[in-house]
């Protein structure tokens, strides 16, 4: 028995020794992994169709050219007058040249910028902490809640570019002031303003950097210049296209104590009060307190990273409201895998190492599996809703939405759907002529419906079906009998 821990001892400092003299093996075992395990996690998403805001984005992207919604005010603040992220039409317009309307193949470039972006946090990590927690820190990321609502929606595209630039940022950071060469500078701050034009939440990296424990305080400080002037342009940019350097969203009333509470919800949000979430904050609330005490925690890095990631959610506790894991809580997450890597115990045997990182792994794969099925019932809604939308004969089908899976959307759903379907016909051979006729709850497009030969459809148990005379009535009290109604088949 001596013999055969001393030979599996031995076999293990081989292994250790052969990647530690050829470390491009340990990548790309940690980029397969990761890989492997975006496609588990996320691949559904493949079978998915346009959801959410897609429509608008699509549209936009298919009538404007990267040119113009980078730097024309106007067309900027058509796609958005609350935020700066051209990135997020330039996901759409990448696609729709290498895919056309097969939303597989925009899907397919969204999980390989989450599978990406996994596998460069994992060398980030790899600066700082070993092998084991930097996959731990990798795998949190991908099993994460906002994960999953970053890899079910293409409008999150911009998100998951974002943060491949910025972890390109880090890395190229790291690595320059190790005494790499000049290359790896100019590579990070390229990175870096790529991810600028993604969304607002990268800019804030250019606090982060001369915090990070990496070579000395005036080798940062002049590394740091170039990103600072990035961010200043930056701000020009942004008050040219905005016509203000602050943005978001000018509605809701902003109320100190309701943004107290929902900062304080965060956690619970993140990690859910069910089984594998309470395993998850006790391991981790255990791991932090032992790094404090062993005085394992770099406090600068600390302090600034909860500031860059509460400050941006506080205006956002207005309006929408911080309600749910979503793309909102990305950043925070982030922060969370990156922590917890950190934080991992560094002296644990390899067993106990071994046993621990499963049972973490299995509770935040149930946390990710509690979101997935939560998730679910919205993303077949908006699935079935555009691919009918997409297929409709629209010289007889037209479709009634309701405000379910979308709140009062004030015609939300109208424009997406035709929209999506206006492009749709713009790749298509023979595009059908005519409109696409949605009604909503109020009413709206009811008026524009030429004829009596349409028939109504509305989503009910996981299909479109067709609407009863009744139905229509019911929903539509106030017509009158001289009125123009839909046929009913």
């Amino acid at each position: 028995m001596a013999m055969d821990v001393q030979a599996l001892r031995a076999a293990r400092l081989a292994l250790r020794e052969r990647i530690d003299r050829h470390p491009w093996i340990e990548y790309l075992g940690a980029t397969l992994l990761l890989s492997l395990l975006t496609l588990l996690a996320h691949g559904a998403s493949l079978q998915g169709s346009w959801r959410w805001d897609d429509g608008a984005h699509l549209s936009y992207a298919a009538q404007h050219t990267p040119w113009q919604y980078f730097l024309e005010p106007h067309i900027a603040q058509g796609h958005s007058s609350a935020n700066v992220a051209p990135w997020n039409l330039l996901f759409y317009d990448i696609n729709l040249s290498l895919f056309g309307m097969a939303a597989a193949g925009h899907y397919a470039h969204l999980l390989l910028l989450v599978g990406l972006g996994a596998a460069l946090f994992y060398a980030v990590l790899r600066e700082w902490v070993a092998p084991l927690p930097a996959l731990i820190g990798a795998i949190a990321l991908l099993l994460g809640k906002p994960t999953a609502h970053i890899a079910a929606g293409l409008m999150h595209g911009h998100y998951a570019s974002g943060f491949v630039f910025a972890m390109l940022s880090i890395l190229g950071w790291t690595r320059y002031l190790k005494g790499g060469r000049g290359y790896w500078l100019a590579l990070s701050a390229l990175a870096y303003l790529l991810a600028t034009t993604c969304k607002e939440v990268y800019v804030p990296l250019v606090v982060l950097l001369p915090f990070l424990p990496v070579g000395t305080l005036r080798q940062r400080m002049r590394a740091l210049v170039p990103f600072v002037l990035i961010a200043l342009a930056y701000m020009g940019w942004r008050y040219l296209l905005l016509g203000r350097l602050v943005g978001g969203y000018s509605q809701g009333v902003f109320d100190a104590g309701e943004a107290l509470r929902q900062l304080l919800r965060v956690p619970k949000l993140l990690l859910g009060s069910k089984p594998p979430g309470n395993i998850l904050a006790v391991v981790f609330l255990g791991l932090l307190c032992l790094a404090v005490v062993k005085r394992r925690l770099h406090g600068p890095v600390l302090f600034v990273s909860l500031g860059i990631v509460l400050l941006p959610l506080i205006p956002l506790t207005a309006f929408p409201g911080i309600h749910s894991p979503d793309r909102y809580l990305f950043v925070p997450w982030i922060a969370f895998s990156a922590c917890l890597a950190a934080i991992w115990p560094r002296e644990a045997r390899p067993a106990a190492a071994l046993v621990g990182s499963a049972a973490l792994v299995a509770a935040l794969a149930g946390v990710h599996a509690q979101e997935t099925q939560a998730l679910r019932p919205n993303l077949a809604y908006w699935d079935t809703l555009y691919r009918f939308a997409l297929s409709l004969d629209k010289e007889r089908q037209a479709i009634f939405v309701v405000p379910e899976f979308g709140g009062t959307d004030d015609g939300y759903k109208r424009s997406v759907l035709i929209r999506a379907r206006n492009t749709a016909d713009l790749f298509a051979p023979k595009p059908q002529p005519g409109n696409l006729h949605v009604v909503d709850e109020k009413g709206r497009g009811l008026e524009q419906i030429p004829s009596t030969t349409l028939q109504l459809f509305e989503f009910r148990d996981g299909d479109m079906v067709p609407m009863s005379a009744e139905r229509v009535a019911e929903k539509f009290p106030s017509l009158t009998r001289g009125k123009t109604a839909p046929s009913t088949g």
